[in-house]
């Protein structure tokens, strides 16, 4: 696949005559800002504030330093940064000048590196010397020697021998190019468990498209103040944060989700009113509003995505925050958010994953392949124009992904209902058959984590003799509660729920593993349960 130009010629044709694909780039929509209001606040970290002229001023400082060491349109840059000034600035620069930003989760070390930086070789790796008391310097000179990979290495910080440091980058060196938005600008890694993670492609253009359809439905514009908690190493993150940023005009505050106190601080004291979490962000927030009290009255819509998000979380969020919407949404890394609920969407509607976004298409299908009616559950297939290129290197993952029709099998169970709202019930390889019948894991953990003993939990399939499979419920106990299988069982008998889905085992675990994005690590914990049975 040619990254300068992932896509087929007729379907970058076919977009932009429809309008969906336009010439503009996330460049062009900082210096419109930084025209029309130099001095306003654009970006806002833990210790630092900028202006959209002096945001304008940074990127261009970088884009050019960027540009003397010898990067050029097409390369790519890894990138292993928190949320940060300087990571936005980086992003920014490196789209500037044609190049591809490639993110490296902070939480990545030697195994994720080595993996994802072997399969890219990229030209430069950026970081900062360290953080949290990790040394992120002897990391990448670990993985670049082992892999034998002669790129730039740069650091955010004060330099070292063999690094550059940002600081000496000088904008003098910074000449405008404009970028084409239809060339590769992001090379990502999906959030799955796998060994070898799949690196999608995205261009300027599904971006933009993605970002522009988010701002209409959820009304943001250039009086809110946005909060990227989640890593904007992560796509969703990086899109409800950054990109709605630069479309809309909004302040942009980036903090790390890792401290909640900090992050209810900057909602407090920067009168944020949207911000994109996990459910187990939402959930930590609201467990310490209602311990603090802390203000969060400017907040007027929370998008929840990434992870099942549950009756339990909705009731909570509309007890402590009722002048807020928890507007959650579906998609994936490769598709961006092909469905999320509207701001003027019906209240009955609020746990559902919204409606479709502009231009998008979703099909349910039966295992053979067929369209299946409203209300049958099936295998989401997403068609439009924010779908990625495919995988970088990879044409057997592309071709099983993506059709010759342009569909793509997202791999997750879903049912649409009669109005066309989404509601996911899992990944189907979470699906556990039990004698033949397929149990559904999500939909089980959604409703055992409304059970009052428990704080979370991952329903996990395990062998049986007989049946093939049987449910087990991996959870973590609120302080001094007790949770055996009796009680699992009672609990789905009084919500009614068919006997074949209830788990037959309970393990408690001090806490469950998590990947560098926050989800269920459904591999660890399925090793560490099979060590126990």
């Amino acid at each position: 696949m040619n990254l300068l130009s992932p896509y087929p010629e007729n379907y970058v044709r076919r977009n932009k005559q429809a309008g969906y694909w336009t010439d503009e780039t996330f460049g062009e929509m900082l210096r419109k800002h930084a025209a029309e209001r130099p001095n306003e606040i654009a970006l806002i970290s833990s210790n630092k504030r900028l202006t959209w002229s002096v945001l304008l001023t940074e990127m261009e400082r970088t884009a050019g330093g960027l540009k003397k060491i010898g990067i050029k349109e097409g390369d790519t840059v890894s990138v292993q940064l928190a949320n940060s000034t300087e990571l936005v600035v980086l992003i920014l620069a490196i789209w500037e000048i044609g190049a591809i930003y490639q993110p490296l989760n902070p939480l990545y070390r030697y195994a994720e590196l080595s993996t994802i930086v072997g399969a890219l070789r990229p030209h430069a790796i950026v970081c900062r010397n360290e953080t949290k008391g990790f040394n992120y310097l002897e990391l990448i000179e670990e993985v670049t020697k082992d892999l034998n990979l002669n790129a730039h290495k740069i650091c955010v910080d004060y330099s070292q021998p063999g690094w550059i440091s940002t600081a000496t980058f000088d904008k003098a060196d910074f000449t405008p190019t404009k970028p084409d938005p239809f060339r590769t600008a992001l090379l990502g890694t999906t959030s799955g468990t796998t060994g070898n993670p799949k690196i999608y492609i995205h261009i300027q253009a599904t971006q933009i498209f993605e970002a522009k359809a988010l701002c209409e439905g959820l009304q943001v514009n250039n009086k809110d103040v946005t909060l990227a908690a989640a890593p904007l190493t992560h796509r969703g993150a990086l899109m409800v944060g950054l990109m709605t940023s630069l479309i809309s005009g909004s302040a942009l505050a980036v903090g790390d989700a890792s401290d909640t106190r900090a992050i209810a601080q900057l909602i407090a004291e920067e009168h944020v009113t949207m911000f994109m979490g996990i459910p187990t962000i939402v959930s930590d927030l609201l467990l310490l509003h209602v311990a603090t009290s802390f203000d969060a009255s400017s907040l007027r819509v929370v998008v929840t995505s990434g992870a099942p998000v549950t009756p339990e979380l909705i009731q909570r969020f509309n007890a402590a925050w009722p002048h807020a919407i928890p507007a959650s949404g579906y998609g994936l890394t490769e598709t961006g958010w092909c469905t999320f609920l509207r701001l003027d969407d019906p209240p009955s509607k609020i746990f559902t994953s919204g409606r479709l976004a502009p231009a998008t298409e979703i099909e349910i299908r039966s295992s053979k392949g067929a369209p299946l009616p409203a209300g049958e559950v099936g295998e989401i297939h997403i068609r439009g124009p924010m779908t990625c290129a495919g995988y970088f290197k990879n044409s057997e993952a592309t071709k099983n992904s993506i059709d010759e029709n342009e569909w793509f099998a997202s791999g997750d169970l879903g049912i649409l209902d009669d109005e066309g709202f989404l509601q996911p019930v899992g990944r189907s390889k979470h699906m556990i058959i039990r004698g033949g019948l397929n149990i559904y894991a999500e939909e089980i953990e959604r409703l055992i984590q409304e059970h009052p003993a428990v704080a979370e939990v991952v329903v996990i399939g395990i062998p049986h003799h007989r049946l093939g499979e049987q449910a087990c419920a991996c959870v973590v106990l609120k302080p001094d509660q007790i949770f055996e299988i009796r009680d699992v069982q009672k609990f789905l008998e009084e919500k009614k729920t068919a006997k074949y889905t209830w788990p037959e085992r309970v393990e408690v675990f001090g806490e469950l593993p998590r990947n560098p994005i926050g989800k269920f690590d459904r591999i660890q914990i399925t090793k560490s349960l099979m060590e126990r049975i």
